[in-house]
């Protein structure tokens, strides 16, 4: 897996995607909804996920006319990914509370 940087709302978003069910798939809208983010945020952070091989994501099976809305992008994360994220997350959060107590 490739390293992304872990920044306080790239580590808000790996938090709501590991609190998923494995099965799960989120929309971005979902995901900022849940961290307080704006899309405009949320879309560049899942899009480095995705390249890094963190997340997997597919578009929404439907007829945007019939459902009356556009196609969602759904993400989620692969098992290899949700161990890579967990461990990941742990070697931040360690870091962030020894730069605190400094």
């Amino acid at each position: 897996m490739v390293a992304v940087r872990m920044t306080l709302q790239t580590r808000l978003v790996l938090r709501v995607l590991l609190d998923a069910p494995e099965d799960q798939r989120l929309y971005g809208l979902e995901i900022s909804r849940t961290t307080g983010l704006l899309t405009a945020t949320i879309y560049p952070i899942l899009t480095r996920l995705e390249v890094a091989g963190w997340v997997e994501s597919c578009w929404e099976d439907i007829n945007p006319a019939a459902e009356g809305r556009p196609r969602r992008r759904y993400y989620q994360m692969p098992i290899a990914g949700r161990l890579h994220a967990a461990t990941e997350l742990q070697r931040a959060d360690e870091a962030e509370a020894t730069r605190r107590r400094q």
